[in-house]
């Protein structure tokens, strides 16, 4: 019997050996760190693999201040940011405790918070799905038409090259969205957006925004403090807008918009007069043309626009500008756009009335971002229509002498 028992008692072992023991392949095996990345991902910024923009932004700050939607002054519009008191970010959307508007920097001329915070999220958001999701095609989150993704040849990318294609395919979206901006009006949208298209801050202020959703990503996943998401944001925020010297107060910002004011330039003798002017405080804001110059570069060199006279605004007198590098190619030098194709599908809302189908806009078919080139020229040859020739430079030219019923803000 106990001969017996120890053969029964060898066979289950061998059973338990055999079914238990992982597989010499399974053993080897090593886990990579991507792998670690995704799981670290998963169980602690699950949040950020859903939809960047759950609610939009809205905060008062267009280009420019005391902006009226009557020719009376009434309930004027002006959003400055505290440069002491950023408020604490929020992904996909804005909590109370999140400050947004316009700062004027030495380096980076104007910042546009809701601008920058949305690239942010849309870089962490980008980045954390080609991580993550074994899909190489996705449709991202949009109300322009239809964006899709379709990812290729990734696997052997660092993580360096993988945030650059995050940056620019964020950046990419968003300059869409500046596009379609421009075919927003009445009937089928439900304000006319036009002013808001393209101002001098608007691009410069969203790849400066992808900059810091990397650096959200490389603290995130290289130094895993476990920190709440919105606490390594605030502070990424802040430290890359402390590297373009803000000025030290919201009356600062608001002289940097007079300085290039023409209506507050208008009122100085003529020997102290700035000349070169991109807005006019006297129009009445539902006029696109209140802002008459606007920045149409998209890279791949992003300088900023600084105001003339800015010692007067507190900046230093050879203070340089902070140019920045919109990525073109991975490390090993290939063109980035080898690793990706984004495609945009425009909304038929953009260029056709919805009640009557009459065409309101030219038009143009889908394209890849390869090609978003051919629709900045597309949207520049129909904003110049309307801002004229030279509205995309700075210059001393005043192109509102030859504007038509230009809608003047009575008291001012």
């Amino acid at each position: 019997m106990k001969g017996i028992a120890q053969f029964f008692s060898c066979g289950i072992l061998m059973v338990l050996f055999v079914v238990g023991a992982p597989s010499k392949a399974q053993s080897n095996k090593p886990i990579t760190k991507r792998e670690i990345q995704k799981q670290y991902i998963l169980e602690h910024y699950s949040e950020q693999l859903t939809s960047p923009e759950k609610e939009k932004r809205k905060s008062f700050s267009q280009f420019g201040y005391g902006l009226s939607f009557f020719p009376f002054p009434l309930f004027p519009i002006t959003g400055f940011i505290d440069p002491h008191d950023f408020g604490e970010h929020s992904y996909g959307k804005p909590n109370v405790k999140e400050k947004n508007g316009a700062l004027y920097t030495c380096r980076g001329g104007f910042m546009d918070f809701s601008h920058i915070r949305v690239a942010a999220d849309w870089t962490v958001y980008i980045a954390f799905k080609i991580i993550c999701d074994q899909e190489k095609e996705m449709d991202l989150p949009c109300s322009d038409g239809k964006l899709s993704l379709r990812l290729k040849n990734l696997e052997q990318l660092p993580l360096e090259d993988l945030l650059s294609i995050s940056q620019k395919v964020a950046y990419e979206r968003l300059i869409w969205h500046e596009i379609c901006s421009w075919y927003y009006k009445p009937p089928n949208y439900t304000f006319n957006e036009k002013q808001s298209t393209f101002t001098p801050e608007d691009t410069y202020s969203n790849f400066l925004g992808t900059v810091i959703g990397r650096n959200i990503v490389l603290r995130i996943l290289e130094k895993q403090e476990g920190l709440p998401f919105s606490q390594i944001a605030s502070e990424e925020i802040r430290k890359k807008i402390d590297e373009l010297l803000p000025v030290d107060s919201k009356k600062q910002t608001q002289h940097a918009y007079d300085i290039v004011d023409i209506n507050e330039q208008a009122k100085l003798p003529e020997a102290k007069r700035n000349k070169d002017v991109w807005w006019d405080s006297k129009v009445v804001f539902t006029d696109e043309r209140y802002v008459f110059k606007r920045y149409m570069v998209i890279g791949p060199q992003l300088s900023p626009w600084l105001v003339p006279k800015h010692t007067q605004v507190g900046c230093g007198k050879n203070t340089s500008v902070e140019v920045l590098q919109v990525p073109q190619r991975v490390k090993s030098g290939a063109s980035i756009h080898q690793y990706y194709t984004l495609k945009m599908t425009p909304d038929s809302a953009l260029f056709y009335n919805k009640r009557t189908n009459e065409e309101m806009h030219k038009p143009f078919a889908a394209f890849i971002s390869k090609d978003i080139q051919k629709a900045m020229d597309h949207v520049n040859k129909d904003m110049q229509e309307e801002l004229l020739p030279g509205f995309n430079k700075r210059n001393k030219l005043n192109p509102e002498k030859k504007y038509n019923k230009l809608r003047k803000i009575w008291f001012r």
